[in-house]
């Protein structure tokens, strides 16, 4: 059995997001690691071809709202050159031996042949791209990255 990946949230990044901290949806706190009377812990997430250690904290006191936040964040939004408008998704992944770990996918809406689409960067690259299409139930997914030239004749 290969290791399944369920969806925690998505959203779409705001300008607060982007340069200060990412406001996490309250109702699904329960599917993070919990806080134990304290508000605030070391959250990590796979993104491209590491774990990423966020600031993961609640107010002490009034609206309990979950962020992510700190140095960590603004690096993450900076190595992945995310702006107003991108698209943020955390995934839980079960995997085979009862284990789990939390993924990030981030993407950008792009106009592809005159459809709207969102381009998917694995976080491995800043040359790869996976970009993703869906109309009436079909998907179609197109990697691009950076021609193999060795070898060829200039």
């Amino acid at each position: 059995m290969a290791a399944q990946a369920k969806l925690v949230f998505s959203k779409f990044l705001s300008d607060t997001d982007i340069k200060m901290r990412l406001a996490v949806p309250s109702a699904i706190q329960r599917s993070l690691p919990p806080f134990n009377g304290g508000h605030a812990l070391i959250f990590q997430f796979w993104h491209g071809t590491r774990f990423w250690p966020m600031h993961y904290s609640i107010r002490r006191r009034g609206y309990s709202k979950p962020v992510f936040s700190g140095r960590n964040w603004r690096d993450f939004v900076i190595y992945n050159n995310l702006n107003v408008g991108d698209s943020f998704t955390l995934h839980q992944v079960e995997v085979e031996d009862g284990s789990s770990y939390y993924r990030v996918e981030v993407g950008r809406k792009i106009d592809y042949l005159g459809r709207n689409a969102m381009a998917y960067g694995s976080g491995s690259t800043a040359d790869e791209h996976v970009i993703t299409h869906q109309h009436q139930g079909l998907s179609l997914e197109l990697s691009l990255g950076q021609p193999n030239v060795e070898g060829a004749d200039n």
